[in-house]
């Protein structure tokens, strides 16, 4: 089957052009009756409007471009950005955002008005197809159920991109009335969980395990299945049951949200093995793309396997291992951006030697561990060699001074790709995952974003079984096997309960580095004000020479590098020169108690004054 000719069928513009009469009436306020009748009472365009919910997932939602110009991993302690296009990172990590000055302008479509506007549409057309009776397609009986279902998943998603950013927010469930039903408030999770979990439900019991290959892209029932089981994780998370969040709590439900539940963890394991053993025709509806073998990509010196970069291409796994994708979210132009200056790149986003950390090194004995564990030197780890032996992810995801991509060193030393270089690295890095790594500038690709893959939600499983039965087999069991498709050695037996967590979150950030996952975790985690992380901050302050005390703390204050330095008693050879490996810091950043969650522009509050403002705002 050629995927890619059906990837873009729910967001064509001649799909939404079917519906381009009953968007203008979508867009109206108050609603035009006689409009309303003429729109839902023909098929092409009821069905037409579910294709423009789809384009309004995606805008909320932009995957690898998700502030317009770059990742979200940029506002986290996986990339720096560069200052080209507002340097949109930077106004995030700066703190050059609040209520009064506003947000950064580029990152628009994922802010509080966005997100209400998008799901005031879906509240119409749910509404409109229940009032009209809508007919069904008379090509193909069924699809209207299926096209309500699929609204009332995007409803849900919508709302849990909203939740992400604004915490307690409105859950709207109904057609607003603008002229008089303004008195908006936020409600307690307790409230939003049962609403966005019937709006799951609902989808859950209506949506095919499996739509045909030619309407691949639409939300099926396996899609609504992982998002209730995220959305459990977050209610077991911290953030929701038994953490504090710094300052002044003002949620709608702080009162709900201090006392520890264990059962939430059943209900988020529950939920997440549901999703595992999900059958299409007796066989699992997903799985973990193990193509390619052991083959090596092309070009790259026998060290990048050509299966973890084909995660993301080859339409197998987008079968199989994606559950949401954000369909032609990226073409060539992406990649463009991303190389190297020697290749005619921009390097717009960099990785952070914090992220490099994560990627664990593999010792003498056969298993892997942090190479800050003090484990991995007494295993083999060379400071002075810090890429040799490492996660074989690592070498898909990063280059680095040394590292050969298209059959040419990179070198972070000298030359245009060297730290400092104009469009160059300012960490030591250029960012590798994603890539097409045979595209060298002619023809075309385009790159489809996993919203949600397998492993997300089988890392949910392994988290919430070993918080309810510490160093259980079955999560040991899951974390190797997603590690051995990566070609990652295993995790070394015997650990306990805080020791494994700690594993699983390593693999989590290796796994979906620069998937938009990591931004979020961490706050719902609460890493940052975490009594580990602070101490270890405390420790770093006071060092005589910080970037020297790793790992650095993951309180989202500060990035740092590495330079390489040439030195004739250096063990690291590049291209004949050697050189010792210098961690350095990059920057300060800003992250107090206010970034744990978007404010509310002026605007929005005179706009709706029963609104609360987000804490420490």
């Amino acid at each position: 089957m050629k995927i890619t000719k059906y990837l873009s069928l729910i967001i064509l513009p001649a799909a939404i052009l079917l519906f381009n009469s009953c968007s203008k009436f979508l867009d109206r306020q108050p609603d035009n009756q006689i409009n309303e009748q003429t729109a839902f009472s023909n098929w092409d365009q009821v069905n037409g409007a579910a294709n423009r919910l789809y384009r309004d997932m995606r805008d909320r939602d932009r995957g690898i471009v998700g502030l317009q110009d770059f990742s979200i991993s940029g506002i986290t302690d996986e990339c720096k950005g560069t200052q080209v296009e507002q340097a949109i990172p930077d106004q995030f990590n700066f703190g050059s955002f609040g209520p009064s000055i506003g947000m950064p302008s580029k990152a628009n479509g994922m802010y509080w008005n966005d997100f209400y506007t998008s799901i005031r549409r879906a509240n119409v057309f749910i509404a409109g197809v229940e009032k009209y009776k809508s007919p069904d397609n008379p090509l193909q009986p069924g699809d209207l159920k299926n096209r309500v279902a699929e609204v009332r998943f995007i409803r849900a998603y919508l709302h849990f991109l909203a939740t992400r950013w604004y915490g307690d927010i409105v859950y709207m469930d109904r057609v607003a009335d603008l002229a008089g039903d303004v008195a908006f408030v936020r409600e307690p999770w307790p409230s939003f969980l049962k609403k966005i979990l019937a709006d799951l439900d609902f989808a859950i019991a209506e949506l095919p395990v499996r739509h045909l290959d030619i309407e691949y892209g639409r939300v099926d029932k396996g899609a609504a299945m992982a998002l209730k089981a995220i959305i459990l994780y977050m209610n077991a998370s911290p953030m929701y049951n038994g953490g504090k969040l710094p300052g002044n709590d003002s949620r709608a439900g702080k009162e709900t949200y201090s006392a520890y539940d264990e059962n939430k963890w059943k209900l988020a394991a529950d939920a997440a093995k549901a999703v595992m053993d999900l059958k299409n025709n007796a066989a699992p509806r997903y799985s973990l793309y193990t193509g390619k073998g052991s083959d090596f990509q092309a070009e790259s010196n026998n060290k990048v396997y050509a299966r973890i970069k084909q995660i993301y291409i080859d339409g197998a796994s987008l079968q199989n291992e994606y559950i949401l994708i954000i369909t032609n979210n990226k073409n060539e132009a992406w990649q463009g951006d991303h190389i190297p200056p020697s290749y005619g790149g921009g390097s717009r986003l960099q990785p952070l030697q914090e992220q490099v950390d994560e990627y664990e090194f593999v010792g003498n004995d056969g298993f892997g561990y942090a190479t800050y564990d003090p484990q991995a030197k007494a295993k083999g780890f060379d400071e002075n060699l810090p890429y040799e032996k490492r996660d074989p992810r690592f070498y898909s995801d990063i280059m680095y001074h040394g590292a050969m991509y298209q059959n040419k060193i990179i070198n972070t030393a000298t030359g245009a790709d060297r730290i400092g270089a104009s469009n160059a690295t300012s960490t030591g890095y250029y960012l590798r995952k994603f890539y097409h790594e045979d595209w060298k500038r002619s023809g075309g690709w385009q790159l489809h974003f996993p919203a949600i893959r397998l492993p997300e939600i089988q890392l949910i499983y392994a988290e919430a079984i070993n918080k309810l039965n510490g160093g259980s087999p079955e999560a040991y069991t899951v974390l190797n096997n997603l590690r051995a498709r990566s070609f990652m050695a295993p995790v070394p037996p015997g650990l306990n309960q805080a020791a494994l967590h700690k594993y699983i979150q390593r693999e989590r950030r290796v796994e979906h580095f620069y998937e938009n996952k990591r931004y979020f975790y961490a706050r719902w985690n609460l890493e940052p004000d975490s009594p580990e992380e602070l101490a270890r901050e405390a420790a770093y302050k006071s060092s005589t020479i910080p970037p020297s005390v790793w790992p650095y703390p993951k309180t989202q204050r500060y990035a740092h590098g590495m330079r390489p330095v040439a030195d004739p008693t250096g063990t690291f050879d590049v291209q004949g020169v050697k050189y010792k490996m210098q961690r350095f810091k990059l920057e300060d950043r800003v992250f107090t108690s206010k970034n744990y969650y978007f404010p509310l522009v002026t605007s929005e509050i005179t706009n709706a004054p029963t609104l609360l403002q987000s804490p420490n705002w």
